[in-house]
């Protein structure tokens, strides 16, 4: 699964950027520390500055330049407004990176995962990180069982595997191995046992079986059209569906039994919606957001509700209209793979994983983004043309000779 990485001298800042906003955003999940939380600081600095240089770079037509400074004022206002800035980098990064070979994304998260979570596991078992134990409800004290293995909570390690073979797949396609789908699956069954989460576990066997299925039958394919038109549609079914549940549960009866399966998720919702209310574009700043002070059912006080449903966290974090975002980000994906029955698996899978956690504006998700809005034709290209530049791209073929860094991760 090691890549010897070689990337362009024009786009050398933009990988080395991404390269430092990625860590810096997967130390976030690790244990805090003092050495954690300044390494994380010092690399949001550097990627910033990276990307910066990556920006003025390349030469744009003016006509670009206008859309990107406007897009990036009306971000930069909202981030001024509400303390989160995320909007502004996220702009800057898709701007930086329209036009590079976008498979090189993909492979670089794939061993900054690898390699990261074997940093993590190793300084969990030398003593330097805690093996925090959680529970699924933290009212029974005999509950705190599952593992977090260096990790802040049990979730992450777990969701951690399943991007990492998300990427896997995404990156080979084709020429996938039987032995390395069959380790991810052993892992997770570990995984499983020590960090009690069902949610991942349930997600890498949808995934390992539809895989397999395609990949020694064939038979997934032949429903290609159909997949293509779930991957286009399920984030905003989604959507509707996490929006819904939070009134639909007031019924009670079988909607508690669902959210019950979901470990209450769109209960806690309800309680963050009840404080912070419902807002086309909300205003909010973080402090704001994350201050709760709220009894859940069971007496047990909650400082800060933590939505566990990506579709509902931009819905109450951002506002509703924020959501079309990432609906029209579905739908440049799902075009962008539309005969590639393997990336239409995975961004189903994505997809799903965000209805049960909350990676839309973390790094397991970055990648995707960036993929959907390269090759855009802002510069003259037919949709047909972006396209099969697109998947020529994500089949490692270069359409521009020039030399290249090699980076080794």
């Amino acid at each position: 699964m090691c890549f010897d990485i070689k990337v362009k001298k024009k786009d050398l800042f933009f990988y080395l950027s991404y390269i430092c906003l990625y860590v810096s955003l997967f130390l976030n999940d690790v244990y805090s520390t003092h050495v954690i939380s300044a390494a994380s600081r010092i690399l949001k600095i550097l990627a910033y500055s990276f990307v910066v240089m990556q920006v003025f770079i390349h030469r744009r037509k003016a006509k670009e330049w206008h859309k990107f400074v406007l897009i990036f004022l009306l971000t930069l206002f909202y981030g001024l407004r509400t303390g989160d800035l995320y909007g502004s980098i996220l702009v800057t990064f898709i701007f930086a990176s329209r036009d590079i070979e976008q498979d090189k994304t993909i492979k670089i998260s794939m061993q900054i995962l690898l390699w990261g979570t074997l940093a993590v596991l190793i300084l969990c078992c030398a003593g330097f990180l805690p093996d925090v134990l959680t529970a699924r409800n933290t009212s029974i004290p005999d509950s705190f069982t599952r593992h977090s293995l260096g990790f802040y909570h049990s979730n992450v390690m777990p969701l951690v595997i399943l991007y990492l073979e998300l990427y896997y797949v995404l990156c080979k396609r084709n020429k996938l191995k039987l032995s390395l789908i069959l380790v991810f699956f052993a892992v997770q069954m570990f995984l499983y046992w020590l960090c009690n989460s069902r949610n991942a576990f349930g997600l890498v066997f949808l995934f390992t079986v539809l895989i397999l299925a395609e990949k020694y039958t064939g038979a997934i394919g032949s429903f290609k059209k159909l997949f293509y038109i779930i991957v286009k549609y399920c984030l905003t079914i989604m959507s509707i569906f996490s929006f819904a549940m939070m009134f639909l549960l007031v019924k009670g009866g079988f909607w508690n039994v669902i959210d019950d399966f979901f470990s209450g998720r769109f209960r806690l919702s309800i309680f963050k919606m009840r404080r912070i209310g419902l807002h086309l574009i909300n205003f909010m700043s973080n402090q704001d957001y994350a201050s709760d002070f709220i009894y859940y059912a069971d007496n047990t006080l909650l400082d800060t509700v933590v939505i566990d449903n990506g579709y509902l966290y931009v819905i109450l974090r951002y506002g509703i209209l924020a959501i079309l975002f990432y609906v029209a980000i579905s739908f440049l994906l799902a075009k962008k793979f539309e005969n590639d029955i393997y990336a239409l698996i995975v961004l189903l899978i994505v997809f799903a994983a965000n209805f049960v956690d909350n990676d839309l504006v973390d790094y397991s998700f970055l990648a995707f983004i960036l993929l959907a809005f390269n090759n855009l034709p802002f510069d003259g290209l037919t949709a047909s043309k972006v396209k099969k530049r697109s998947e020529k791209d994500m089949g490692g073929n270069s359409y521009e000779d020039g030399k290249r860094y090699h980076i080794h991760i």
